[in-house]
């Protein structure tokens, strides 16, 4: 869950342009040009970012200047993530990478809110030694984000439910009511 969330979060901060990977995981420009100029979206995509059409056609005889290239990278990233959201992919791990130190930067000293399980939804028989764990709101420590975007990054969902687990046990005792949540509300 807190994965699911997350993807939306940085796809959101993606799109709106708050958050850009860097130029050295970004293709280079005239790849960025491409993608731009021959994707829907591309061209409303430059025009958000700032480059006027006058300056986009004099790139076909010239190279732009590096401006205008973190101009492009913008543009390229925010049209990039609108389409991830569109067709439901995520970034992919270099791309996560990438954007992992902003996204540490910005989370820490956020609230986080869990909505768990509700356990009287769940047959008798399953619900094992569950009791009813409440809705929280917490801050969690610096470390924790920094294990759970670490472990996003990644992409490996062994690592998120690792760090999950490890950062249910800040969230209330007994850990194991925050294993499974319903719901994870956070902004960036």
């Amino acid at each position: 869950m807190f994965g699911e969330q997350l993807n939306i979060e940085v796809l959101d901060l993606m799109a709106s342009g708050e958050v850009t990977p860097p130029a050295d995981v970004s293709p280079n420009v005239r790849t960025q040009l491409d993608y731009l100029n021959t994707r829907k979206g591309g061209r409303e995509a430059m025009d958000r970012a700032g480059i006027p059409a006058r300056t986009r056609r004099g790139w076909k005889t010239r190279t732009p200047s590096p401006a205008s290239r973190e101009r492009i990278n913008q543009a390229y990233w925010q049209l990039r993530a609108t389409n991830w959201k569109r067709t439901g992919r995520t970034p992919p791990p270099p791309v996560r990478q990438a954007i992992a130190p902003r996204l540490k930067e910005r989370a820490h000293g956020k609230r986080m809110s869990i909505t768990p399980v509700d356990w009287r939804d769940v047959r008798r028989q399953a619900q094992g030694a569950q009791k009813v764990a409440s809705e929280r709101e917490i801050r969690p420590s610096r470390r924790s984000w920094d294990n759970l975007i670490d472990a996003w990054s990644s992409g490996d969902e062994t690592d998120l439910d690792t760090a999950w687990m490890d950062f249910a046990s800040e969230i209330d005792s007994p850990p194991e009511l925050y294993y499974e949540v319903a719901h994870i509300g956070f902004f960036l």
